[in-house]
């Protein structure tokens, strides 16, 4: 059922994601060494591998994911969210405003140490997915980029950057 969100709205799904209940959590807890080594074998015998990330992955890294990254008292004092910041007419309104608050999300992102994640995923790409005729074959099509490993996140902090030849990576909200 839908649920009034913070501003009276309706909560769209993934807004609130649910909670499983003890039994549902019972079960994956006995199913997980299953269902990794299900994802081992699946990403063993793939061709092509495509990681998706989005805020979660960044927070892995210990950096605040959209809904925190606004939660400070100089922001609370104005009464300003996150949504309400990412408005370009600051950059007009109030410029200390606007390069304050991207230019501390930049150094954030810039001085985050990325999590263990990125090496072991970059550990596949190099070993299991660049020097492959499915690689090739895709660099040929491509114009000589990328190859059988793609990178898509929503995350701005340019990590990915770090670990993936062009045309490997897809960043869909640019970066930073």
């Amino acid at each position: 059922p839908d649920s009034a969100g913070p501003r009276g709205g309706t909560v769209l799904m993934g807004a609130a994601p649910s909670q499983p209940s003890d039994e549902q959590r019972e079960e994956l807890l006995e199913m997980l060494p299953s269902l990794i080594d299900r994802a081992a074998a699946a990403i063993h015998e793939a061709d092509v591998l495509i990681i998706t990330t989005g805020a979660g992955w960044s927070a892995d890294s210990g950096l605040a994911v959209y809904k925190d990254i606004a939660n400070v008292p100089a922001y609370h004092e104005r009464n300003l969210t996150y949504h309400d910041i990412c408005n370009p007419r600051w950059l007009e309104v109030d410029p200390g405003l606007f390069y304050g608050f991207w230019g501390g999300c930049f150094n954030d992102y810039r001085d985050a140490t990325v999590h263990a994640g990125y090496s072991i995923i970059n550990k596949w790409r190099l070993t299991r997915f660049k020097h492959t005729d499915t690689a090739s074959d895709l660099r040929e099509l491509c114009e000589g980029q990328g190859g059988a490993f793609f990178a898509f996140t929503s995350n701005v902090d340019a990590h990915w950057t770090q670990f993936c030849s062009p045309g490997e990576l897809r960043e869909c909200h640019g970066n930073s």
